[in-house]
This record gives structure tokens, sequence and C-alpha cells, in this order.
């Protein structure tokens, strides 16, 4: 069954793409590594998707509902989304619980599959 992609479904199809992708690093990390490597690949991935989601709140809310000034709005949830992150990674690796690693390849959960998906448009379309 092929899926067609299109701008109503883009952000779903990231977003599954993303946690299929997490959990398959994670599995294969603790499969092949340890368990803190399959760790990091959650909570790394976990805190991607997580600032996705967060990044397209802002961005809808931005766009739809036009606050008066905007540039301050989104500003200022940057700087909140910044450090709720920072914090976050910083209790993650100070914690000793994750692999570095595995945290590293999780963060990047949602650029691989952007690039997967681009890929797949550009060959569908015969580029």
């Amino acid at each position: 069954m092929m899926i067609t992609i299109n701008e109503d479904n883009l952000f779903a199809v990231i977003i599954k793409g993303s946690l299929g992708l997490m959990a398959f690093l994670a599995l294969a990390g603790w499969a092949l590594f340890s368990l803190r490597v399959g760790l990091g690949a959650v909570a790394g991935g976990c805190i991607a998707i997580a600032n996705f989601f967060w990044i397209r709140n802002v961005l809808q809310r931005i766009l739809g509902q036009l606050p008066a000034n905007a540039a301050t709005y989104a500003q200022l949830r940057y700087i909140a989304r910044l450090s709720v992150t920072a914090l976050l990674l910083y209790f993650i690796i100070t914690s000793g619980w994750f692999s570095l690693a595995g945290l590293f390849v999780g963060l990047s959960v949602i650029v691989i599959n952007i690039i997967a998906l681009s890929l797949y448009s550009a060959l569908r379309a015969g580029g």
C-alpha cells in the first residue's frame, strides 16, 4: 500500500517515521552495544520529537493567531524551548544512565527522517 505524502499529512509522516526510527535505533543500540546506548537513543529521540512538536506549535500560533508582537513572542518561546532542552540534556548527561553516543544518535532522528523523506520524494518524482 502506497501512502501519499502531502502538506496535510507531512507532519504526521515525519512524527511516525521518527518514532519508528527511534525505536529501531534504541533496540539496535541495546542489542549491539548496551542498555545505556539504547536508553540514550530513546532520550535523544524523545527530546528531538518534543522539540519538533514545540516548534510547530509556536509557528502555528504565530501564523494562525498573529499575536500583536510576533517577533517578541517567537523569541521568548525560542529561549524557553532552548532553556528546557538544555536543562533536560544537562540532567541526562550528568545522570550517567545514558550513553552520549546513543543520545547524539537519538537527537538526530528528526533530521535523518526529513532527509530520508526528501530523498524518497525526489526519487519518486523522477529527480
